[in-house]
């Protein structure tokens, strides 16, 4: 198997370096998702091959996935009862997008690829754009358009400081779905980023953040969180579909 990942940023699964839209794994500096995701795939594929270790990931931006969009389907194609409100073509696309990229990609490397597509829901950046359910729907729509049974949408509710701060906050792993009710905006009274680095004594940074990811001091397997779950279960799914088996 091989991984493609796309995301927001270096806080989440990380950038290419340097400055580049799309890279494999010699030019990607993974961030702390990025670590989520290969932890999740070893715990989905029953055995220890971390996919980072090895190499066989790719990275893609928010931007290389906008010069990619792909031509608007016929409507024939269209699947009855998905109509997709205006405020979340923005996830369908991308997940289309990046579908199409997986797919070229699975003929370059011979292998099956799983894609990844992260988004905060509610983060400032994604504010007018639907609702966590739509979004989720939205993407997992754009990846059916595009005929490819491997993506996986990476959600998190609000954003990723929830899953986050679930597993280092005072009472860790304890009732973590409140978290999800938190606003995701960064100028908000009291921030999900202002929490985590409260949680962290300040060493929030993304490499301390990695350090806790690699080293299981977060323990991923001890996050139960609704967005997060779905992100298992659906990621589960696809990594049993690319070994052989049925979802």
């Amino acid at each position: 198997m091989f991984l493609l990942l796309s995301g927001e940023g270096s806080s989440d699964l990380g950038i290419c370096e340097p400055s580049a839209q799309a890279c494999d794994r010699a030019g990607f500096r993974a961030g702390p998702m990025a670590y989520v995701v290969d932890q999740c795939v070893e715990i989905c594929q029953g055995y220890e091959m971390s996919h980072l270790e090895v190499g066989l990931v790719g990275y893609v931006s928010e931007s290389y996935l906008a010069q990619h969009k792909q031509p608007t389907a016929p409507k024939s194609m269209v699947l009855r009862g998905k109509k997709k409100p205006a405020e979340t073509r923005y996830y369908y696309e991308n997940a289309r997008a990046l579908a199409a990229i997986a797919q070229q990609k699975s003929i370059e490397v011979n292998d099956h690829v799983i894609a990844v597509l992260f988004r905060d829901a509610d983060g400032t950046a994604s504010a007018g754009r639907g609702q966590w359910q739509d979004k989720y729907d939205s993407m997992q729509a754009g990846f059916a358009a595009a005929n490819f049974e491997l993506g996986v949408p990476m959600l998190p509710k609000p954003k990723s400081e929830a899953w986050l701060l679930c597993a280092v906050k005072q009472n860790p792993y304890q009732h973590c779905a409140l978290l999800e009710h938190e606003s995701g905006n960064d100028h908000a009274a009291n921030p999900l980023k202002a929490q985590l680095s409260t949680a962290l004594n300040g060493h929030a940074a993304t490499a301390d953040i990695n350090d806790l990811i690699i080293n299981r001091q977060i323990d991923i397997q001890r996050i139960d969180m609704p967005s997060f779950n779905q992100f298992k279960e659906d990621l589960r799914q696809v990594v049993v579909l690319a070994m052989g088996g049925q979802r």
